[in-house]
């Protein structure tokens, strides 16, 4: 069977040969109209540009593409520099390089652009991207035209595409806090959710609720609020919530993760409020500043060393074509009691 080309491409759509050139490459010279249509083609008759001489003599490149949204705020992290790492240490470990990318987001045209075309070209094997939103239009792109893609934190509906694949936090974390929270006495507990555009987020943010509502605790709009997944957005969304009820507090608050925890200590020192005897505080994640705190945080640990390694793994396995690699694994967390919570006397 002939394997179609760029000129049979560009007749199905209607352009020239270098209208489909420039789509594939990336160039953001091209109408979005155009580009949709000519996108629609390619992924219709499975068509990939092989423009490298590796590719050529299906030998591959050995590469990863590392795309971390975030933008350059991720030099100054050490945390989220030694999970970096993590995934450079895994691919080296299996023989592979990475391209890595960081970016304030992946919404922005020029961006968007500059990812399709390291993939279009190419340059690397698969992608991994780390910090998107759970419905990105280029990720499910790039899956349509059977690219290999790797995704921390990231849902889709159709977990079973063999090009996809994807590693996530457990979805009990929530609960097991409330659990722990009901288990010290506490009935009056408030929650800050983290940005609902990401998937732990969301099975976060159902699992408080699956355990509020099995310990009929009550859930009052006051004790409820959005506190992104930041020290800083933490902070506001604490002080904000807790200046508003001064005459009747929570006794405990359940951050989505140890950053926006952090924001709470500030908020609560700021307002006067001592951790744990006047407010208990729980968190996510067991980001290691939460051992050196005072008082230390009680949290719920996730290895995301065993994450990232986990994840690069199985998108190279995907790549080498081994056989039964799962699309999808979440992974349970781990209970650190610190010092932040106390028990309720009844």
């Amino acid at each position: 069977m002939k394997r179609i080309n760029s000129n049979d491409i560009a007749k199905l759509a209607g352009v020239s040969r270098s209208t489909v050139s420039r789509v594939v490459n990336g160039y953001s010279n091209v109408p979005e109209e155009t580009r949709k249509k000519v996108m629609k083609v390619i992924k219709e008759h499975h068509y990939y540009p092989l423009l490298s001489g590796q590719l050529l003599t299906g030998k591959g490149t050995k590469t990863l593409g590392l795309f971390w949204m975030g933008g350059s705020g991720i030099a100054h992290d050490s945390l989220t520099s030694s999970y970096f790492m993590h995934i450079v240490d895994a691919a080296a470990r299996r023989g592979y390089l990475v391209l890595a990318c960081v970016l304030d987001n992946i919404t922005e045209k020029q961006n968007i652009n500059y990812v399709r075309k390291i993939f279009m070209e190419g340059r690397i094997d698969a992608g991994i991207f780390v910090g998107t939103s759970n419905t990105e239009p280029l990720v499910d792109e790039l899956v349509g035209l059977e690219k290999i893609v790797g995704l921390f934190d990231y849902y889709h509906e159709n977990e079973d595409v063999p090009n996809r694949i994807c590693v996530n936090f457990d979805r009990n974390s929530g609960e097991k806090t409330i659990d722990y929270l009901y288990g010290l006495g506490h009935r009056k507990i408030a929650i800050i959710d983290g940005d609902l555009s990401r998937l732990s987020c969301i099975h976060r943010h159902e699992s408080y609720m699956r355990g509020m509502i099995k310990h009929s605790l009550p859930m009052q709009n006051k004790w409820m609020t959005y506190g992104g997944i930041v020290q800083k957005s933490g902070y506001e969304a604490a002080k904000r919530m807790l200046s508003a009820c001064m005459d009747d507090l929570p006794t405990a608050i359940c951050a989505n993760n140890d950053g926006v925890a952090f924001g709470v200590y500030d908020a609560c020192a700021e307002l006067g409020l001592r951790i744990p005897e006047d407010i208990s505080v729980v968190g996510a994640d067991g980001h290691e500043r939460g051992r050196h705190i005072s008082p230390p945080l009680t949290t719920f640990s996730f290895d995301f060393g065993e994450m990232f390694s986990s994840l690069v793994d199985r998108v190279i396995d995907t790549i080498e074509q081994k056989e039964n690699v799962p699309q999808s694994v979440f992974v349970e967390s781990r209970f650190i009691e610190g010092g932040s919570c106390r028990r309720i006397e009844s």
